[in-house]
């Protein structure tokens, strides 16, 4: 019998190639516990593919990635975790922020059983100029962050959109939470237990953005407008000078779910950095949340999470409590 040769297995090797550190297993460097689990956890990751996975039915909503060739494995983790605790699945729509192509891309995703949509950067800032919205579309080209917001804006138009940072993890199945797609008419966001926004722009815009509950740009869902035309060219004109600057594109994103849209519920996503430091880290499926938003500061646990998550035999899906 012929063996058929593992083509994804061998490309994400490829693609994750990484070095086992020494240096992590020293004593006395200055490395903290969970930087060195951390690393020890994305190095045995780097090693570890993904075998093609059976498919799953489909959901009606697409979902949004934007992210350059740097974090390629925390997507394929994140993909993962949602692959396990979803019962649908939904298209997943991956834009380039010109770091990778295609031919990169598909060959390391191929066990992914659903559809994959990519489009390269280009794509949306012509999206963007063939709307007339040309400061969308200079801010698309001048930042990963002027991309994010125009991908969110132009796909929501088309249809449903979930847009997800690749640095989440998920645990249960948020179908409940959610809701039906079709209603997404209004913007929503992660609420946030600090504040990442621009002062100078919230002030100008939306001074509530700068009041608890805290708007966090990792999560959105939205199927039509994110603010009217006027206030995104406004807003998005005061971006551009700092394109480079994240708290301008989760300011307008934050304005957007304050004047007309709404929070998603607490439990969607932990977002917190308050165990970066711990040799315990929360366990976010044991304190109720659906997913958890690994920020900046707590980037070194996401690997931690993730490499639990695939030495756990359990299906990630809620309890038959939760899909009631």
């Amino acid at each position: 019998m012929k063996t058929v040769p593992d083509v994804s297995g061998t490309a994400q090797r490829k693609a994750f190639e990484r070095r086992f550190a020494p240096g992590l297993l020293r004593p006395f460097t200055g490395l903290t516990f969970p930087i060195r689990m951390g690393e020890l956890a994305h190095t045995a990751l780097s090693r570890w593919p993904i075998p093609p996975q059976p498919p799953k039915p489909t959901a009606d909503f697409c979902y949004v990635a934007v992210f350059d060739r740097t974090h390629w494995l925390m997507l394929r983790e994140s993909m993962f975790s949602l692959y396990r605790s979803w019962k649908k699945l939904p298209t997943i729509t991956v834009v380039s922020d010109g770091s990778w192509s295609a031919a990169d891309f598909y060959p390391v995703f191929s066990w992914w059983p659903g559809k994959i949509r990519l489009l390269a950067r280009e794509q949306i800032i012509a999206q963007a100029d063939a709307a007339g919205e040309r400061e969308l579309a200079q801010y698309a080209e001048a930042s990963a962050y002027g991309l994010k917001l125009a991908s969110i804006v132009l796909l929501a138009r088309r249809e449903p959109m979930l847009f997800v940072d690749a640095d989440i993890l998920w645990f249960r199945d948020p179908a409940l939470l959610l809701g039906d797609p079709t209603s997404w008419v209004r913007p929503r966001g992660l609420r946030e237990n600090s504040c990442r926004q621009r002062q100078d722009m919230a002030l100008r815009y939306c001074a509530e953005v700068l009041q608890p509950p805290f708007v966090n740009s990792g999560i959105v869902a939205l199927y039509g407008e994110l603010m009217s035309p006027e206030l995104l060219r406004s807003m998005v004109q005061d971006a551009l000078p700092s394109p480079q600057d994240s708290s301008c594109e989760q300011t307008i994103i934050a304005t957007a779910v304050k004047l007309g849209g709404d929070s998603f519920p607490e439990k969607l996503s932990l977002v917190t950095i308050d165990d970066t430091s711990s040799f315990f880290i929360r366990n976010a499926k044991q304190e109720g949340y659906y997913s958890r938003h690994y920020v900046t500061p707590a980037r070194q646990l996401i690997y931690r999470d993730a490499l639990k998550l695939r030495l756990s035999r359990e299906q990630l899906e809620a309890p038959a409590a939760d899909r009631a």
